[in-house]
Parts: structure tokens; C-alpha cells; sequence
């Protein structure tokens, strides 16, 4: 497995809107894909990637909501991971309750906005082997999964707030630079 670079806004992969993955994609490539998306997730940490977070336009999601351990290895990561791999998500129902949550991204670097979702989605999906399934996420994982959904449309949580609050963050990240050695260039 390997840790695959995020990537932040405003790079150009972020917004653009991720193709099916095809029947022949299915198999040890994929899979070692989604380990490798998993293994990001945990590194972040994180609760979810997409697949264009890390540069990859299919449309593939991990999530684990509950990090499904409280045991965790010296790095801090869940020593017996459960993550769920979504490839080719839909959403078939949506429940009329909403629900607001403040969400982050890793995409989106130290910043959280308040987002109302439905509070439970029914979705159908493929499996890393393309085995079909159905499932009902309710709550947290609910939210955990449409906001991974977001990304393989192209949409950021930036993309839900006012174009004031849009601009203001990404002047804002603009101005602030990482240097090699990790210190802050302003």
C-alpha cells in the first residue's frame, strides 16, 4: 500500500466531473487503487477520499465514518481498518429530513462550513470486485458519503458557500506558501 499525495484547491482536477469506472477495470489494478486510496484516508487522517483527491478521475470513494477501531498504531492509524470502497456511487433515495453538519475537507485545508444534506441516502454501488450492492446510510455516515459523492462531481465545499467566503479562502491560500523544510511563506 501507498500514501498518495492529496491534492488542495485550487488545483484543476478538483472540479472536474469523474467517468465510470468500466466493467474491464475491475480487478488487481483497481484494488491496489482503492488500498492505496484507503491508506491515504487513514494518513490524513480522514473519514473518506474520492478518487480525484489524490488525481484519479473514476469514480471511486472510500469511507469509514467510525474509523471502525479504537486501536491505533504508533502513527496513529487504525490498526484494523473496515473501510467501505464505493465505485460507480448513486444515489436512488434521498429522506426529505435534512440535517445540517459543519464539514471539512481535505482538499480544503483548515477550513469547515455548515452543509445541509439529507439525513439518509440509499445508494447503489459496485464493490472493488464489481459485485453490485445496495446500502442506507443514515446521520454521520450519511453525510460522510454524499460529501465524497460531492467530489466525483467536481464540487468542493468551497462550492457551497458564497463567492465572498470562496474568494476570501482561496486569496487567502494563495498568499500562503509551504516551503520544502515545512515553514510558512506569507
Amino acid at each position: 500500500m501507498a500514501v498518495l499525495e492529496v491534492l488542495t484547491v485550487p488545483h484543476p482536477v478538483l472540479s472536474k466531473k469523474c467517468r465510470p469506472v468500466g466493467p474491464g477495470e475491475f480487478g488487481e489494478d483497481l484494488a491496489r487503487f482503492i488500498s492505496d486510496l484507503a491508506e491515504t484516508m487513514y494518513a490524513a487522517p480522514g473519514v473518506g477520499l474520492a478518487a480525484p483527491q489524490v488525481g484519479d478521475l473514476r469514480r471511486v470513494v472510500v469511507v469509514d465514518p467510525g474509523n471502525s477501531t479504537s486501536e491505533q498504531d504508533d502513527d496513529g492509524r487504525p490498526t484494523n481498518p473496515r473501510f467501505l470502497a464505493l465505485v460507480n456511487p448513486q444515489i436512488i433515495e434521498a429522506s426529505a429530513e435534512k440535517m445540517i453538519y459543519e464539514e471539512g475537507c481535505l482538499s480544503v485545508p483548515d477550513f469547515e462550513e455548515n452543509v445541509t444534506r439529507p439525513r439518509k441516502v440509499h445508494i447503489r454501488y459496485l464493490d472493488e470486485s464489481g459485485k453490485p450492492h445496495q446500502k442506507w446510510f443514515e446521520g454521520y455516515d450519511a453525510i460522510v458519503v454524499q460529501h465524497e459523492m460531492d467530489h466525483l462531481d467536481g464540487v468542493v465545499i468551497l462550492d457551497r458557500v458564497s463567492r465572498l467566503k470562496k474568494g476570501r479562502y482561496l486569496q487567502k491560500r494563495q498568499k500562503v506558501r509551504v516551503r520544502a523544510d515545512g515553514t510558512l511563506e506569507y
